[in-house]
C-alpha cells in the first residue's frame, strides 16, 4: 500500500513539487557499488538501465556537487544549497568505467570513486564480491564450516533460499576477526569447487587517470578492504594510510577522502576516525543511512542506499530532510 502510494505521489507530479520547495541546509551522499548490464542479485548493483533513470532524476531536480566541495562548505559554515546531492562509488568495479562513466561525463555530473588500492592492476576483488560469485556458480546444494565451538551449516534448493544462505553467511563473515574470515573464505572456495574464473575487476591505473582527467573525483578506500575494527591498530593505521600514498602516486595529486569498508557503526570508531584524521585526510564516507548537515561528523558522514530499481521509491527516499538530532553512536 506504502509503494502504491509512493508510485501515485510521483507520477501525478507531487513529489516533484515537494523536490523543488525544499530547504537547504543539508546534502544527500547516494552510495553505488556495480552499475551492470543485467540483474545481479548476488552483487550490490545498480543496472545500467536503472542508473541512468536515477542520473536523469537527480541532473533535472538536484544540485549535484562534488562531496569534497561539500565538505568544505560544511566545514566552513557555508549555507548548503537546496537539493544538494553528491555522488560515490565503493570498491571502484570496471563496470562503474563501462556503465555509469559514460552517463556522467554525459550529464556533467562530479562524482567520487574510492578505491582499494591493493586490488588495482590485478585479477583481486573484495572478498564480498567473490563470495557472491561463489554462490551464484556453484552446482553445490550446501556447505558446512568447521568453528571453534561447533560446524555451521548452510543448504538451499533454490534460487530464494542460495541468496537467503548467501546473505546469512556474508554477515557472519563480516562479524569475524580478519585472521578468521581469510581461513574461512579458502575454506569455502574449496567446498563450493567452482572453476569458473570470476569475470568481475577492478579499474585499472589508466582507467582511473581517464577518469580522473574527466573530472572523476577518488578516495581512498584501505589496500586490502579490511573492517577496520577486526584487525589489529597497527594494521589498521597501515591499511589507511598506505592506500592514501598508493592512490596519490596513481593520481599524481593529493588525495583527501577516506571511506570506511563496510562502514557501519562499528566498522569504525574513534580510534579509527583519529587515525583517519592523523594521516591527512579532510573526511570519511561511513554506509551509516542518513543525510548531512552542519552538525555532521565530516569523518563520518552518513550516506544513502541507491539499489532500488523503482524510480518512484528512489525519489521518496531522496526527500528526507532531517538528519539525527546528534550524530549517531560509534562504538568498537
Amino acid at each position: 500500500m506504502k509503494k502504491t502510494l509512493v508510485r501515485m505521489a510521483f507520477y501525478s507530479g507531487v513529489l516533484r513539487t515537494w523536490q523543488r520547495v525544499r530547504r537547504g541546509g543539508f546534502f544527500h551522499v547516494l552510495m553505488y557499488h556495480h552499475v551492470t548490464d543485467r540483474e545481479e542479485p548476488f552483487l550490490p548493483h545498480v543496472t545500467r538501465k536503472v542508473f541512468a533513470r536515477q542520473m536523469r532524476l537527480v541532473r533535472n531536480h538536484y544540485r549535484v556537487l562534488g562531496l569534497e566541495r561539500l565538505v568544505g562548505m560544511m566545514k566552513r559554515g557555508e549555507p548548503i544549497p537546496a537539493r544538494a546531492l553528491a555522488l560515490t562509488f565503493d570498491d571502484e568495479y570496471e563496470d562503474v568505467y563501462r556503465n555509469a562513466f559514460p552517463l556522467l561525463r554525459e550529464y556533467r555530473l562530479p562524482a567520487t570513486v574510492f578505491i582499494t588500492t591493493g586490488c588495482v592492476d590485478t585479477e583481486r576483488i573484495p572478498w564480498t564480491d567473490e563470495l557472491g560469485f561463489l554462490f551464484r556458480e556453484t552446482e553445490k546444494s550446501g556447505l558446512e564450516l568447521e568453528r571453534e565451538g561447533g560446524k555451521e551449516t548452510f543448504s538451499w534448493t533454490d534460487r530464494a533460499s542460495r541468496l537467503a544462505e548467501f546473505r546469512r553467511l556474508k554477515s557472519l563473515l563480516k562479524s569475524v576477526f580478519e585472521e578468521e574470515r581469510e581461513e574461512l573464505c579458502r575454506e569455502i572456495r574449496r567446498r563450493l569447487a567452482v572453476t569458473k574464473k570470476n569475470p568481475s575487476r577492478i579499474l585499472n591505473r589508466s582507467e582511473i587517470r581517464e577518469m580522473a582527467e574527466a573530472g572523476v573525483d577518488f578516495g581512498a578506500h584501505t589496500v586490502n578492504h579490511p573492517i577496520l575494527t577486526r584487525i589489529p591498530p597497527r594494521t589498521a593505521r597501515e591499511e589507511i594510510e598506505r592506500s592514501k600514498i598508493d592512490l596519490e602516486e596513481i593520481l599524481g595529486r593529493e588525495v583527501t577522502g577516506f571511506c570506511y569498508p563496510n562502514g557501519e557503526a562499528g566498522d569504525f570508531d574513534e580510534v579509527i576516525e583519529g587515525m583517519v584524521r592523523h594521516v591527512g585526510y579532510e573526511y570519511a564516507c561511513s554506509t551509516v543511512d542518513g543525510v548531512n548537515d552542519s552538525g555532521t561528523d565530516p569523518y563520518a558522514l552518513r550516506r544513502t542506499w541507491t539499489s532500488e530499481p523503482s524510480l518512484s521509491l528512489f525519489a521518496a527516499r531522496l526527500l528526507r530532510s532531517r538528519p539525527p538530532a546528534s550524530p549517531p553512536p560509534v562504538t568498537g
